[in-house]
C-alpha cells in the first residue's frame, strides 16, 4: 500500500515577459504599446533560504535524517551511507556552495525521510524559479509505507508472503495507518506555513492508495513518472526503487479488500496513477476492476513520462532517475 501526500507552495512572483519579434521593436519605435506579457510567472528565490525554511519545517516535526539536496543537477548532498541525523551536514555542504547558488537557481529538490508510528516516510521538496502562472512555485510530495509491509533483506518470496499474508486481512492495520499519514501531512503543512509566511501553503491530498495492474502485466513495477505534478508520482519510489515483491504485496491486498465486509478506505489506482475506485466499491461491485482492465488506456499515458504538455516540472522527458542522473544511486538505501 502506498500512502500518497502532496502540499503546494505557492509565492507572489512576476509575470515573465518574452522577446519582441522584429515587426514589434519597429512598431515601438513609432511609439507603439506592446503586450509581451506570457503565462509564465518568476519568483526570486534563494537556495539557502528554501533549504532553511524546508529545515525548520522538517525540524519542527522531529526530522533530522536528510537524503538529498539537488539544485540545477549539481549534487549539493546525497545520503549514500544511511547516516542518521545528518541534516546538519546537508546544511553544512549547501554553505560551501553558497557563492554559486546563493543568488538564485533554476530548480531545487530537498529530499528527507523519518520513521514513525510505524510508518517509513519520504518528504520531497521541489521549487522553481519559474513556473506556469496556474502552478505553485513548490510542490511539497509525501510517499509512505508501513514498515511491517516493506520486504526484509535477504526475504524470499515465500517467506515474504507467509509473513505478509495475515497482516493483510487486517483493516484495522491499514485504517489507522491511513490516519496517521494524513495526521503527518496536515502537521507538515502547518509546520510549512509556520515557516513560510510569505507563501500560500496548500494541502492537495493524503491517501492511501494499492496499485492495481492490469492482467498482472508488471506495469506498477515499470519506470515511474518523474513529474511531481503527474498523478501518478510518488516520491518513495524515486529513492527507494521498488522491489519486485511489491507487485505480490498489491495483488495481496487487493484480494483481501475485495472479500472484507468492512474493507479500509483505500483507493485502487492504475499503474498511472489514475483513480480505478475505493476498495469499498470495489467490493460491493466486483466488475469494477475487470472493467479496467478491459478499457486499455486509461487516458493518463505511460507512467514512465511526464505530462506532454510543457509542464515545467518534468525532468528532461519525464523519464525517472536511474541511479546514473542527478540524485545518484540510491538503490542500497533499503538494505
Amino acid at each position: 500500500m502506498r500512502l500518497i501526500g502532496q502540499i503546494h507552495v505557492s509565492l507572489k512572483g512576476s509575470i515573465v515577459q518574452r522577446d519582441p519579434t522584429l515587426w514589434e521593436k519597429l512598431k515601438r519605435g513609432f511609439g507603439a504599446r506592446l503586450d509581451l506579457d506570457t503565462d509564465r510567472m518568476r519568483v526570486e528565490l534563494e537556495a539557502t533560504a528554501v533549504v532553511d525554511q524546508v529545515r525548520r519545517a522538517l525540524v519542527q516535526l522531529g526530522i533530522g535524517n536528510a537524503l538529498s539536496l539537488v539544485i540545477d543537477d549539481t549534487v549539493i548532498f546525497q545520503d549514500t551511507d544511511g547516516k542518521p541525523d545528518d541534516l546538519p551536514d546537508l546544511v553544512l555542504a549547501l554553505s560551501e556552495h553558497s557563492a554559486v547558488f546563493g543568488r538564485g537557481f533554476t530548480e531545487l529538490k530537498f529530499a528527507a525521510e523519518h520513521e514513525e508510528a510505524g510508518l517509513h516516510l519520504v518528504i520531497e521538496a521541489r521549487a522553481r524559479t519559474e513556473h506556469a502562472e496556474d502552478e505553485p512555485a513548490g510542490i511539497v510530495s509525501v510517499g509512505g509505507r508501513l514498515s511491517d509491509l516493506e520486504p526484509r533483506a535477504g526475504e524470499s518470496a515465500e517467506d515474504y508472503r507467509r509473513r505478509v499474508e495475515p497482516l493483510a486481512k487486517d483493516p484495522a492495520l491499514f485504517e489507522t495507518a491511513r490516519l496517521q499519514f494524513e495526521s503527518f501531512v496536515g502537521r507538515l503543512e502547518g509546520a510549512l506555513k509556520a515557516s513560510m509566511p510569505e507563501a500560500r501553503v496548500e494541502q492537495r491530498h493524503a491517501e492511501a492508495r494499492v496499485v492495481h495492474a492490469p492482467s498482472g502485466d508488471g506495469a506498477a513495477a515499470g519506470p515511474q513518472p518523474a513529474s511531481p505534478a503527474h498523478p501518478g508520482y510518488d516520491p518513495f519510489m524515486v529513492y527507494y526503487p521498488p522491489s519486485p515483491l511489491s507487485m505480490m504485496l498489491d495483488v495481496m491486498l487487493i484480494s483481501s479488500f475485495m472479500h472484507m465486509l468492512s474493507p479500509p478506505h483505500v483507493l485502487f489506482v492504475s499503474p498511472a496513477g489514475m483513480p480505478l475506485g475505493t476498495a469499498q466499491e470495489a467490493a460491493a461491485n466486483p466488475d469494477l476492476l475487470n472493467d479496467a482492465d478491459r478499457g486499455g488506456d486509461d487516458g493518463a499515458g505511460d507512467a514512465g513520462d511526464g505530462p506532454d504538455d510543457g509542464d515545467p516540472w518534468g525532468d528532461d522527458g519525464g523519464g525517472l532517475d536511474d541511479g546514473g542522473g542527478d540524485l545518484g544511486d540510491f538503490g542500497d538505501l533499503g538494505d
